[in-house]
């Protein structure tokens, strides 16, 4: 797991200007990888590649990047790492390949050599690389299935730029440095950045399951070599028991595939059924005893103490206990917001797991993110078929949803329903703020603010007609995935650990279980007498039963608390944010939108 940048440039002299400008970002990027660093030139090309590298698999010297292979005719730097190698290796080999290391970046360079672009799709594991093919002189930038690992680059007919971080990219000196409307509007919305957006203008992430190939010319093209979206349009037959048995072997082989490591790992257990379930099959899986790290608070009803004590005696883990308290939110504040890449409302929990995870001595940890959004874990699963039903009313009938702006937060979001595409559809239970705050918040027109979502809807590729296909939970469950989940949940988490050296997994997200969970119907991932029956009968047995039959939690901070007691400080400046705070702490409005208020205030002074 690293921190990768790199750049290249038409202009041939202009390469020592290009070595610059990379060793600057691989500087920005230390804490992505604090174990070594390189940086490699193409002396024919201006071509210019570095590394930040956090070491994981083959911890010697030999896996130094930017790596080489067949003589020097492919270079590559990684971040990431790529699960089924081993497998992919004893495949090379067969077909004459040989090897000079143990690890896994090597052998993406050996399955490129064999099968080209068609290699892309054969990784299993969590990826974000850059590679050039010195013979044919062609870039290409890969981002892995999910867009677990962060890609950014921006490019133009002279020149290309590309980072792990858009801070990397801005401390470049290459990029003009220009806010991004559409990247605003978004994260007032959504609470984060909508892909394939930043907050810099023409500065874009790789999507999901896309590289972007570029050639000696300028010229570019941007290939999807994954869509997500085909395992629910191909709907499985299998009974509920046959699906149980499917995720119970389809979960055992993610987790050992995840736990493959050679560095100390862990598993955050928050208690609840997800990170409960990877710990007992981790340790399961294990010889010697599995840590496990855990977060507690003063604050008694946001405790789960007594359920991570629970499965860690269960499992006879190596159980590590963090207690966070307010002040330490306080005397992180400034921290928090130099980890934060990008901004977004719900960062804060993972900065402090994974702080308590560097303080334990991991460097990998094992996480339960993405099991709501493919097991329809969330409540709003439960209200998205009434909600749909209510869009696809005459417009007439929907013209009183303008009033609902007029209730609380939850009942406001109806408002979202007056328009008939399918992210208003999804803002109908995940939108921040609304339209027309958005235009007051940033200080701009309606007008302006309704052409930025147009844009994100289209640049989200929200307009596959293949979509209203879908009944109503497989779409929320396919949005989850495709917005909430790439575009908060995995960037924070990816952020906020590797700004404490730490490489977070997610075996939830090894993309054949997602297929397969995507595959069964509605019905079935929504049947049963609990939440996510069908994830608690695949790990029943490994598990003490108070576990499923808990009251659902998440990962929840007592941050309403902490912001109503913050120090006067706290409130940034200006009319909007002030009266966001008052609607706070009367109980009028959630935390979420007023912490939102003042992410964007730190935002507009850099």
């Amino acid at each position: 797991m690293c921190g990768i940048c790199g750049a290249t440039s038409r202009e041939i002299g202009y390469r020592d200007k290009l070595i610059g400008a990379v060793s600057s970002m691989n500087e920005v990027q230390i804490r992505r990888g604090p174990d070594d660093d390189g940086v490699w030139s193409d002396e024919k090309n201006a071509v210019v590649f570095g590394q930040r590298r956090l070491s994981i698999i083959d911890l010697s010297s030999a896996g130094h990047q930017p790596m080489s292979y067949d003589s020097g005719q492919f270079w590559i730097t990684f971040n990431g790492e790529i699960y089924n190698f081993a497998e992919l290796k004893s495949e090379l080999e067969c077909r004459g390949a040989t090897f000079k290391t143990k690890t896994d970046t090597e052998v993406i360079l050996a399955l490129f050599k064999e099968f080209g672009e068609a290699s892309f799709s054969k990784m299993r594991g969590i990826f974000a690389f850059a590679m050039w093919d010195m013979k044919r002189e062609r870039l290409f930038l890969v981002r892995d299935h999910y867009g677990v690992k962060p890609l950014y680059y921006f490019s133009n007919k002279e020149k290309l730029v590309f980072a792990s971080t858009v801070k990397a990219i801005e401390k470049s000196g290459e990029v003009q440095l220009e806010k991004c409307t559409e990247a605003l509007v978004g994260f007032l919305l959504m609470g984060s950045v909508p892909s394939p957006f930043t907050t810099l203008k023409n500065v874009f992430s790789v999507p999901a399951g896309h590289y972007l190939v570029r050639e000696k010319d300028g010229s570019e093209r941007l290939v999807k070599y994954y869509d997500s979206l085909d395992a629910f349009l191909t709907k499985s037959t299998d009974s509920v028991d046959v699906a149980v048995e499917k995720i119970r072997a389809g979960l055992k082989e993610a987790v050992n595939l995840n736990l493959v490591s050679d560095a100390p790992l862990g598993v955050f257990l928050s208690g609840g059924l997800d990170s409960s379930a990877l710990a007992a099959l981790s340790a399961k899986a294990r010889e010697n005893p599995l840590t496990t790290i855990s977060i507690t608070f003063d604050e008694t009803k946001f405790s789960e103490k007594k359920y991570q004590d629970m499965v860690a005696l269960h499992i006879k883990s190596n159980h590590k206990e963090v207690r966070i308290r307010k002040e330490d939110f306080y005397n992180s504040y400034n921290d928090i917001f130099e980890a934060m890449d990008q901004p977004t409302i719900d960062a804060v929990n993972t900065f402090f797991v994974s702080k308590a995870a560097k303080e334990a001595g991991l460097k990998v940890v094992l996480s339960g993110l993405g099991s709501d959004e493919i097991f329809c874990g969330y409540p709003s699963f439960r209200k998205v078929s009434r909600l749909h039903t209510i869009q696809r009313l005459p417009r007439a009938l929907r013209a009183p949803l303008s009033f609902t702006g007029l209730f609380d937060d939850e009942y406001a979001k109806l408002q979202n329903l007056q328009r008939d595409d399918v992210l208003s559809f999804y803002l109908s239970s995940r939108s921040q703020f609304f339209v027309n705050d958005v235009a007051k918040i940033l200080g701009i027109s309606l007008p302006e603010v309704l052409s930025a979502f147009n844009a994100i809807r289209e640049k989200s590729f929200l307009d596959d007609s293949r979509l209203a296909t879908l009944d109503p939970v497989d779409l929320h469950s396919f949005l989850e995935v495709r917005m909430y989940m790439q575009n908060q949940l995995l960037k924070d988490t990816d952020a906020m650990s590797m700004y404490h050296s730490v490489e977070a997994r997610v075996p939830f997200l090894d993309f054949k279980l997602v297929e397969y969970v995507s595959s069964l119907p509605s019905e079935m991932k929504l049947g049963g007498s609990v939440n996510k029956q069908l994830l608690v009968d695949a790990v029943r047995e490994t598990l003490p039963s108070a576990i499923f039959n808990r009251p659902k939690m998440g990962f929840v901070f007592p941050f309403a608390e902490w912001l109503k007691d913050a120090p006067s400080d706290f409130i940034p400046a200006g009319e909007v944010t002030k009266e966001l705070f008052e609607k706070f702490k009367s109980g009028r409005m959630h935390w979420s939108r007023f912490w939102a208020s003042v992410i964007l205030s730190h935002w507009k002074k850099q």
